[in-house]
């Protein structure tokens, strides 16, 4: 089905006859490989006489343009083009002692997780899902708030491809306008003084309405924000980039001090009333930005109380 894509990603039609023969398969083969990329949420125009194509042109993910977009070769990556879940892959990647930093994406998921157990959709060839890998050889304590540095590299990024004004939504939302643009889910696998953590993200580059029919909060994605198409190449290079410096800068031990700061100028509940719910209970107050460990600071009733991550839930009043 990749292949096929590639053929048709020029938005051009193309006859069964000629996707057939730069395939090596028969026009019946062409037609059922067609057939399964519009059972997957693909639409494929068919106009006889004229042949097939997609609605809109499509930029396949691509490992020499990530090169050519400064990915630098110590970091291993791996694409393909369907897989359950990024952040899985990268689990057995880990266990199978394979070399990190690892950059791990996918043009479909199949059954992508958010925060609390949420499905992630990704829709096919339009978004960015994927995951990287890092080992930290000084523990978990180390990796402490990096969920939302992640998040300041994403709203970095997004402002430098023309989004104004990017925000950030503790813990791991980022939002233009109050709709979710990115989601960032951080899963670790420790051993004693070794910490490997995955880095996932999921970020809305061009989203299908149809496709996101049940998906319970407002939502955004940076085709409908920028006059021009975005090079998924390119942000997914620039989005790795940021990755690694981070990473880094949590390594040697400076973590969320240096990033403290930088994440309150995106956040988008301060000085704002929140409730903030958990699992056993619901509390209010407003929130006042977050500590140098990335727990959110809830003033309530004049005390500052401070909520780490987790299965919390916060929204405003």
């Amino acid at each position: 089905m990749q292949a096929v894509l590639a053929l048709l990603s020029d938005n051009e039609f193309h006859s069964g006859e000629e996707l057939g023969a730069a395939l090596g398969v028969t026009r019946a083969a062409v037609w059922k490989k067609l057939k399964k990329l519009e059972s997957i949420g693909m639409t494929v125009h068919s106009v006889k006489g004229r042949g097939y194509r997609l609605p809109t042109p499509i930029e396949l993910l691509s490992e020499e343009k990530l090169r050519d977009s400064g990915v630098p070769s110590d970091v291993t990556v791996k694409l393909a083009f369907e897989t359950e879940s990024t952040n899985g892959d990268a689990k057995q990647y880990i266990s199978a002692c394979q070399p990190l930093p690892v950059l791990i994406a996918t043009e479909r998921q199949t059954k992508g997780k958010g925060r609390r157990g949420r499905q992630w959709e990704s829709g096919v060839a339009k978004n960015l899902t994927f995951s990287f890998a890092w080992r930290f050889d000084n523990g978990p304590s180390v990796v402490e708030g990096l969920s939302l540095a992640v998040g300041v590299a994403v709203a970095r990024v997004l402002k430098n491809a023309g989004i104004p004004n990017p925000g950030l939504k503790w813990p791991n939302d980022v939002q233009i306008d109050g709709q979710k643009v990115c989601g960032i889910l951080l899963e670790m696998v420790a051993d004693q003084d070794v910490c490997h953590v995955i880095i996932g993200v999921g970020l809305n580059v061009e989203m299908d309405d149809g496709f996101m029919t049940h998906v319970d909060q407002p939502w955004t994605d940076l085709v409908s924000r920028l006059q021009s198409r975005p090079s998924r190449n390119v942000i997914l290079a620039e989005l790795t980039k940021e990755l690694i410096d981070i990473c880094q800068l949590f390594e040697d031990g400076n973590g969320m001090k240096h990033f403290q700061h930088q994440w309150q100028a995106y956040d988008v509940l301060f000085n704002q009333s929140v409730t903030v719910s958990t699992v056993s209970q619901q509390r209010q107050g407003v929130a006042r930005g977050i500590d140098q460990k990335g727990a959110l600071l809830l003033e309530e009733n004049g005390e500052l109380v401070a909520l780490h991550g987790g299965e919390i839930s916060v929204r405003r009043n």
